[in-house]
């Protein structure tokens, strides 16, 4: 034996020859040979599509050809892209939803989920992927 491992003792030097072992099969990991199978690489996650759904009402269905309900995919990121993806649809709805300024009208209310926009940003609040867009106009009457 050779005087440091006398000097430090039997284990410190076989602790020393492990920790540089797992530091080389680190850097070094082991060479497939050709008889052993190679993994295939691993594929990229595929991105989710994740639709976006607008509950039409009653009064605005003659602007949808009669449909309840308006699906816009890829789920666009705030409620002003998901409605400029309605109005190349449906371009009759834009004058029924918006003003001639581009804001939501009055008497009409959307809601993203359960949240009225009013509350949450108007046409820049955030939309989450599969969230449903409900468009809700007033309705009065005696």
């Amino acid at each position: 034996m050779c005087a440091k491992r006398l000097h430090r003792g039997w284990f410190w030097a076989l602790d020393r020859h492990a920790a540089r072992s797992a530091s080389a099969t680190a850097l070094f990991p082991k060479q497939v040979s050709r008889g052993e199978p190679v993994a295939p690489p691993l594929a990229p996650k595929e991105k989710v599509i994740v639709p976006l759904t607008f509950h039409i009402p009653g009064p605005l269905r003659e602007f949808t050809s009669g449909r309840s309900a308006v699906t816009i995919e890829p789920s666009p990121a705030t409620l002003a892209e998901a409605l400029s993806a309605l109005w190349k649809l449906f371009p009759g709805l834009r004058g029924r939803i918006l003003t001639e300024q581009g804001q939501v009208r009055e008497h009409v209310n959307i809601f993203i989920g359960d949240e009225d926009v009013r509350y949450t940003g108007g046409l820049t609040s955030r939309i989450s992927a599969g969230s449903d867009v409900s468009i809700v106009p007033a309705i009065s009457g005696g």
